[in-house]
């Protein structure tokens, strides 16, 4: 009889054997896009990693609620916050467009935590990743955190409505205490093409609220494998990415039917043209039992919506397919 052990290490010299048909693979479909392509794979079992532009920086986008979400649970373990705690929405927080929150505000203004981070993760809604950057600290906080759990490729030093600001080239906007949607996206509006395009370019070269592929597979594995939150939170976590609702032509857009993935899709707009950021990151879970995390990053991209989410796809069923096959 054939231990686990021994499978793993019969997959390990199998794949190890053609990890670069894999990249060639990856390499040749990054050519549908003009931007530039960063992808990682990370078996959880085995701990075999391959990467492409694996220590690039890209931004993160909505990805960063991946961070924030495990912040906020750490913070639950640590006994400082609660699951069922009510946690009071201000208008700072309250961001229109993504926002099944903003619909429902100010009529209800308190929002247990539990459903904040559901609504954060699986829905990628703004208020709600305003509310708990927020409440959890901001930026120093997840700072904090991230060099706890010795996560060196990522940084959080915004909340996404700053990034988004900056990103549109709105200057000397007011302190976050001040901010009202209505206030925001009146600057936003005033801020002219030109202007737009020139920030959009710097936010492209900008490395803060930026991640490496390769750390934020890291980051997902250490969660998954219960190296960081407690039992409970961990669940949690993995649950709340499985029901992400958004973008399921990525990660998960060419994989067989029925193949379960918890992940975080993210972007950042357009401005003539370009598009910053088209991105998806998540565990897949492999017919064997195993697990893999992808995450695949595209920057500063001309193509089309469907063709980038297509890249991803396709990077992310060759990634499948080379782990499957040589199980």
């Amino acid at each position: 009889m054939i231990s686990r052990r021994q499978c793993l290490l019969a997959m390990t010299s199998t794949l190890w054997a053609a990890p670069e048909s894999l990249l060639r693979k990856w390499r040749e479909v990054a050519r549908a896009t003009d931007g530039t392509v960063g992808a990682a794979a990370l078996h959880l079992d085995s701990g075999m990693l391959v990467t492409m532009n694996g220590d690039e920086r890209f931004p993160l986008a909505s990805v960063c609620k991946i961070p924030i979400a495990m912040h906020t649970l750490a913070t639950v373990d640590e006994g400082k916050l609660r699951l069922d705690q009510p946690i009071e929405v201000e208008p700072r927080d309250v961001w229109s467009g993504v926002s099944d929150i903003e619909k429902r505000w100010p009529a209800q203004r308190r929002f247990p935590l539990t459903e904040l981070l559901e609504l954060m993760v699986a829905h990628s809604d703004n208020t709600a990743e305003e509310a708990l950057f927020r409440v959890g600290g901001g930026a120093p906080a997840i700072s904090a955190r991230l060099k706890e759990w010795s996560i060196t490729g990522m940084r959080i030093d915004r909340s996404e409505r700053q990034c988004d600001l900056d990103r549109n080239g709105v200057m000397n906007y007011p302190p976050a205490e001040q901010w009202t949607d209505a206030l925001l996206n009146s600057l936003v509006a005033k801020s002219s093409p030109a202007v737009r395009y020139r920030s959009f370019r710097r936010y492209l070269a900008d490395k803060r609220d930026t991640a490496t592929a390769r750390a934020t597979v890291e980051l997902l594995a250490r969660a998954f494998l219960g190296n960081i939150l407690s039992g409970t939170s961990t669940a949690r976590l993995i649950a709340t990415l499985k029901a992400t609702t958004t973008f399921p032509t990525r990660l998960k857009g060419l994989l067989p039917p029925g193949t379960v993935v918890a992940h975080k899709t993210g972007s950042a707009g357009t401005v003539a043209g370009l598009t910053a950021a088209t991105n998806d990151s998540g565990v897949i879970f492999l017919p064997d039992g195993g697990k893999l995390a992808v995450s695949v990053y595209i920057k500063g991209s001309t193509r089309a919506d469907a063709a980038r989410d297509r890249v991803i796809a396709q990077i992310s069923r060759a990634s499948f397919d080379a782990w499957t096959k040589s199980a």
